[in-house]
């Protein structure tokens, strides 16, 4: 597929403790699922050590796929 490309999302799930509302961000993208991951990780180990006492936070990848609709410049 031309012009195809995908990219691996972060994102952050925070749920509140006192009343189940739910937030999703998107934190960070990158090119890699490795990279990906090694983000990850690490936020989930910084969330390990400083708990919030309102909001729980977990972090998910989600790999995306999508068209780019700008040409690629071709060389004459």
């Amino acid at each position: 597929m031309e012009n195809t490309h995908s990219t691996f999302l972060v994102l952050r799930i925070s749920e509140d403790k006192d009343n189940g509302n739910t937030d999703v961000d998107v934190v960070e993208s990158f090119l890699t699922m490795t990279d990906a991951k090694n983000y990850k990780d690490a936020k989930d180990c910084i969330e390990r050590l400083t708990p919030s006492e309102y909001w729980v936070n977990s972090y998910k990848i989600q790999q995306i796929f999508y068209k780019s609709f700008v040409q690629e410049a071709q060389a004459s």
